[in-house]
């Protein structure tokens, strides 16, 4: 299996972080970002693409990577490297890409040439056989229907699976209901899990079928006590680290910081969207990773810096409140001066974030609201570090 074999992990992350920004970032030289409330048509050549619009109709063209996120999005044209698409109903009726990776409810793959690897997440998944896939498929949905030729293995996870194409290689199934239609044709080996196994009479499978036994069930008393035991380890670990994470934040990068209150204050929802759609892309991603096997260590270090970035993203939320509570209390208009001011007032942030979490409901809310603002804030404001490093000032030139 092939899943993000050329893909560096420094590239990725970056493509991950710039996914989180197609909401907001300007033309630059890196891509372009659409952000509107109507359909969205955009034809481009760049290095990289970025689209989002409640209603996006994506046919860029481009050599490099293309992120779409979106409450409907339909792909027709578009020709990319990696193609990301987050949204609500997906669906693909035209696309060359290298691989394809896409989160969503609704999602339908209709035609497209994919030369590598697929990644789809979904409620109910249909791909029908104009879909070809030259590597390997995996697939998690609730529904999935899948009549795609592909070129590798073939990895589903739901609760009903169909399966009616050729697998040239290995097809590893789980789910409650597992039937494979008259074209089926896996040439490799079958290993499943699941009760129900239908195969039509026509349907040809060449390897060897292994059923693979359900796990044994956790008692419900013992993951609970783990689970409240974890949350009360990461509450306090969390609680510790504000403090820490503020005062290193306003010290390292006072710069960063100081521009995160600028677009807190005045492009919230700006900051909520990019926030918003990056908790809802590393988690799926993490997920379908960890599944696939080869993709465990990266898996891992999106599980890892997504534990890191909480607490950042919380701390950047404080910051902007403490210093807010400045503006309106002292008067003052302009940034902090002393360092004694630059750390003590987002600290107050932090203790105001504090006491509102100890309100039943309410607090999960806005730990949850300050999470997604800062990490909106903090990821778009990264993301324009890495495109536009400073540029070293020109050299006079040496007097005769």
């Amino acid at each position: 299996m092939t899943v993000f074999k050329n893909v560096p992990l420094k590239r990725l992350t970056l493509g991950l972080i710039a996914a989180c920004g197609a909401l907001a970032l300007p033309a630059s030289t890196v891509g372009q970002s659409v952000e509107e409330s109507n359909s969205t048509n955009a034809f481009l050549e760049s290095d990289m693409v970025f689209a989002a619009a409640e209603d996006l109709n994506v046919s860029q063209k481009t050599t490099d990577d293309l992120f779409a996120a979106g409450s409907t999005i339909e792909v027709s044209g578009a020709e990319a490297d990696h193609l990301f698409l987050a949204g609500g109903d997906l669906r693909v009726s035209n696309a060359q890409v290298n691989d394809l990776i896409a989160a969503g409810g609704d999602i339908q793959m209709d035609a497209a040439t994919v030369a590598d690897d697929v990644i789809i997440a979904g409620g109910e998944v249909v791909a029908r056989e104009t879909f070809e896939i030259g590597g390997t498929a995996v697939v998690a949905g609730g529904e999935v229907r899948f009549e795609a030729p592909v070129g590798q293995d073939l990895r589903i996870g739901a609760n009903e699976i169909f399966v009616n194409s050729v697998v040239s290689g290995t097809a590893r199934l789980s789910g409650d209901t597992i039937t494979f239609g008259p074209r089926a044709r896996i040439e490799g080996d079958l290993i499943y899990r699941g009760s129900n196994l239908v195969v039509d009479p026509a349907a040809v499978i060449e390897g060897e079928r292994t059923q693979l036994q359900s796990s044994d069930a956790y008692e419900v008393e013992d993951a609970a006590k783990g689970v409240g035991q974890f949350f009360l380890f990461f509450s306090i670990s969390m609680i510790i680290s504000y403090f820490v994470i503020v005062a290193l934040l306003v010290l390292i990068v006072p710069r960063v910081m100081h521009a995160t209150s600028q677009m807190l204050g005045g492009k919230p929802l700006q900051a909520l969207g990019i926030g918003v759609l990056f908790a809802f892309i590393v988690p799926v991603l993490g997920v379908l990773l960890f599944w696939t096997g080869v993709g465990i260590p990266l898996a891992i270090f999106l599980f890892v810096a997504s534990l890191a970035l909480t607490p950042i993203a919380v701390a950047v939320t404080a910051h902007f409140i403490g210093m807010a509570a400045r503006k309106a209390l002292t008067r003052k208009a302009g940034d902090a001066e002393s360092t004694f001011e630059q750390i003590m007032w987002p600290l107050g942030g932090v203790v105001v974030l504090l006491a509102l979490a100890l309100i039943p409901i309410v607090g999960l809310v806005v730990m949850l609201l300050a999470m997604l603002f800062g990490l909106g804030a903090f990821g778009r404001q990264v993301l324009g570090m890495l495109s536009n490093p400073p540029q070293a000032a020109p050299t006079a030139p040496a007097m005769a």
